[in-house]
């Protein structure tokens, strides 16, 4: 006979705790700095063996970047941001993301000179193969690594450069013996010159006899050193001003796949410099001159039998053939190119400011590759809008003059922006900015409010105007029938007719809110201000304003946004509190702080779940501790805090719902931190519904959030054999805390906040299970 439990839980009761069928959660964030090239500024690039390239880049100011592989044949992103992968480098520091060089070891391994240490990325396994070492973890002194280069023994070489963070040097490691070197100002160690405190260029050349030859570029012009392998020294050269002389290498990839190693000379020609190359046996060449480009050299790269690449201040690429030297045309206006490479084939890449882009041999023309073509553009999405397809539509803005709105389909970004290169549609339209959007199910077109300029439709080729009557829209929706609702700023609220072509006043008081499709009544949509809400069809009109609400001073207090449900209901905020309004019974239920346990006085409706909750933020409320985005079940209410790998911001001015097996899908526009999406699978594997109301536990906390641990209890009828296990928001199990016969009474177990090695797990929420044959039970906890 099967046990029947009561499982009573003392887990201390919580306003974040959770007595429902159990849920898992899981976070996805969008932003320039971890989709598509992840930035708009890339220093670094290599292309891998099957032609698709690696490329470094970074957002300056949120310090959100890392790398991508793009994936030619799909134009897919494959992307290694240190949003996803902190390992990169914390978001909080400057140049944390940024990368300067990448090089490949004979094993596979990318090694990447970071601004704040030396990366290490095996691409056969993922991201979960990245290493970092810095100043933390390492004798490296924590500058920014500029250059980095391969032994043929395997040993790894840096440049570091000294920054206000960090110092410099020459930085040598060894991954066979795990030993580092290291070599800077002061220290004199292997013939070290000690009044060389940084580096900027490393480049190695194999001996013909064996061993190797470093040629390091040191701090300012005219410094270059070299280290024997077989001597283990280091020489100063010397800088007489001598024809001959080496004074400086001319980039970051010196070394050609001869083994000649390219670097600039003093000369008694016309120039002061020559590009040359050394053998490997020692001697010199110089070949044809670059000499458009010599004096101003931005980015070079060695490859082949004495075969180069370079660019100078205005981009132009040239191309050493090893007779003479082509032009392969100007990348991109301006300067500030940082790298380039090319590919079997003969496809020429660079990037620097502005992205990236790919010359292709055939045609001899350049493809750009933007943060406008290829990634999620805006920190600040004002409106978003998903398909029958799935897709989800955003307004987005790239900078002054950069800017429209976006499509994602779950793989790629597809930018409506003067600056897509053919790798995206126009936005024709005199601003940078669209501030509202909305997909049309009725007829499959989107329509668009471009900043101060009406509202237009995207049927898939071009647009048209919908002759709108205010340059603004404040939000629109398309109601059950067919309809197309639009608010504006100043009272005005009007729907569109698609067969005469003309606008509908209705009356509504107030700058709009919030406007959304009532889901039961026909041809309805519910409209809010700061002064009213409106459920309406044309004809129908059901009105409340603030002074209908006796908890609110129509003189102080106002309205924010509704969220409708079904069967007459809408959710309405305000300063004050939350209101459950029934539109068919003219009666309406608030929620306080002072009443109940809604987190928050300041609260606004964004979203209503399939699973029958209510989401919305409680931004700009008095208790900051508990700030972020909220839901209530109809029982209770819950919190996600703003964390780390969880929601980055609570001021959101767009939740929009997205089914999906086994659940759904909010996207979040999180103001200055681009779009979040939640994901919530309503059935978790390894976390079943209970099958009857035998099962059906009943909550109470102790305590709940925890900091160090927490107890479980629980009472049986009989003897049972109880399985405890705690869990991730993704699933995966932490702790296995129990696994044993329990006898009738009351049984407690611990949870200290470890997982299964005995360390300290993260902060965030935590699944705790019990589960008994078929019957399970879960609760939500939070670590702090």
């Amino acid at each position: 006979m099967r046990s029947t439990i009561l499982l009573i839980f003392f887990l201390t009761l919580s306003l974040f705790s959770m007595a429902q069928p159990p849920y898992q959660y899981a976070w996805k964030y969008y932003t320039t700095g971890n989709t598509g090239i992840l930035g708009d500024y890339s220093e670094a690039l290599w292309i891998d063996h099957d032609g698709d390239p690696y490329l470094a880049a970074y957002t300056p100011g949120w310090e959100e970047g890392g790398f991508s592989k793009f994936i030619q044949t799909g134009n897919h992103w494959v992307n290694y941001s240190n949003v996803e992968y902190p390992v990169i480098g914390s978001t909080a520091d400057v140049g944390s993301s940024r990368i300067s060089d990448i090089a490949e070891d004979s094993n596979g391994n990318l090694w990447m000179a970071a601004w704040r240490g030396i990366l290490k990325f095996d691409p056969s396994v993922g991201g979960s193969s990245l290493m970092c070492w810095g100043a933390n973890n390492s004798i490296h002194p924590g500058g920014r690594t500029m250059d980095i280069d391969i032994a043929p023994d395997g040993s790894v070489w840096a440049a570091v450069q000294s920054v206000t963070w960090g110092g410099g040097g020459l930085v040598h490691y060894n991954p066979a013996t795990n030993a580092w070197q290291y070599w800077g100002y002061g220290i004199t160690a292997n013939n070290w010159p000690g009044l060389i405190g940084f580096c900027e260029q490393v480049s190695i050349q194999a001996k013909p006899a064996g061993g190797y030859k470093v040629w390091i570029d040191g701090e300012g012009w005219n410094t270059m050193i070299t280290f024997d392998s077989d001597t283990q020294l280091f020489t100063l050269l010397p800088q007489n001003l001598v024809s001959g002389e080496v004074v400086a290498l001319p980039g970051n990839d010196c070394t050609d796949g001869e083994g000649n190693l390219w670097a600039l000379r003093y000369t008694s020609g016309g120039n002061a410099f020559s590009l040359d190359y050394r053998k490997p046996d020692g001697t010199w060449v110089s070949p044809a001159q670059p000499s458009s480009v010599i004096a101003d050299i931005w980015a070079f790269k060695a490859f082949g039998n004495h075969e180069a690449l370079i660019t100078g201040l205005n981009s132009e690429v040239f191309q050493f053939d090893g007779t003479s030297w082509q032009s392969k045309g100007i990348w991109r206006d301006g300067a500030y190119t940082y790298s380039l490479d090319i590919d079997a084939a003969g496809n020429i890449w660079a990037c620097g400011v502005g992205g990236a882009a790919r010359r292709d041999v055939t045609t001899g023309n350049w493809q750009r590759h933007r943060i406008t073509n290829s990634s999620q553009i805006d920190y600040f999405v004002d409106d978003m809008s998903i398909d029958n397809e799935g897709n989800v539509w955003m307004t987005g803005n790239a900078g002054p003059g950069v800017g429209g709105f976006q499509k994602f389909d779950g793989t790629t970004w597809t930018g409506f922006n003067e600056q897509n290169y053919g790798l995206g549609y126009p936005f024709p339209f005199p601003t940078d900015n669209s501030e509202a959007i909305c997909y049309r199910p009725s007829n499959g077109t989107v329509v668009i409010n471009p900043m101060f300029n009406n509202l237009h439709s995207w049927n898939g080729t071009s647009y048209t105007s919908l002759n709108y009557n205010s340059s603004k829209s404040k939000g629109l929706v398309e109601d059950s029938q067919g309809r197309l609702w639009s608010y504006g700023e100043n009272s005005e609220l009007s729907y569109y007719s698609d067969a005469n072509q003309t606008w509908t006043s209705q009356p509504f008081f107030g700058t709009g809110e919030g406007i959304k499709k009532d889901p039961t009544r026909p041809g309805t949509i519910w409209a809010s201000s700061g002064s009213e809400v409106r459920r309406t069809d044309g004809a129908y009109n059901y009105s409340k304003v603030v002074g209908d609400f006796q908890e609110l001073d129509p003189q102080s207090d106002v309205l924010t946004t509704v969220i409708p449900a079904p069967d007459g209901i809408a959710w309405v905020g305000s300063n004050k509190g939350l209101f459950k309004l029934d539109a068919n019974s003219d009666t309406y239920q608030f929620f306080s702080p002072s009443d109940s346990g809604i987190p928050g006085e300041n609260v606004t409706p964004l979203a209503y779940s399939p699973d029958g909750r209510l989401w919305f933020t409680n931004f700009m409320s008095v208790d900051t501790t508990r700030i972020g985005l909220c839901w209530y079940d109809g029982t209770q209410f819950g919190v996600f805090p703003v964390e780390a790998g969880g929601l980055p911001h609570a001021q959101i001015p767009d939740i929009e719902v997205k089914d999906v097996p086994n659940g759904y899908e909010l996207w979040m526009s999180c103001l200055s931190r681009g779009i979040a999406v939640l994901n919530v699978t309503t059935n978790p594997v390894g976390v079943a519904r209970p099958p009857s109301p035998e099962s059906i536990f009943s909550v109470m906390n102790y305590p709940n959030p925890l900091t160090t641990r927490t107890s479980v209890g629980f009472s049986l009828v009989n003897d049972a054999f109880i399985v405890i296990t705690v869990y991730d928001m993704k699933g995966n199990i932490v702790r296995n805390m129990a696994s044993a016969s329990f006898k009738p009474g009351k049984s407690t177990v611990e949870w200290d906040g470890c997982d299964n090695q005995g360390e300290k797990v993260i902060p965030g929420i935590y699944t705790i299970q019990l589960k008994e044959g078929n019957y399970s039970k879960s609760i939500l906890v939070i670590l702090q």
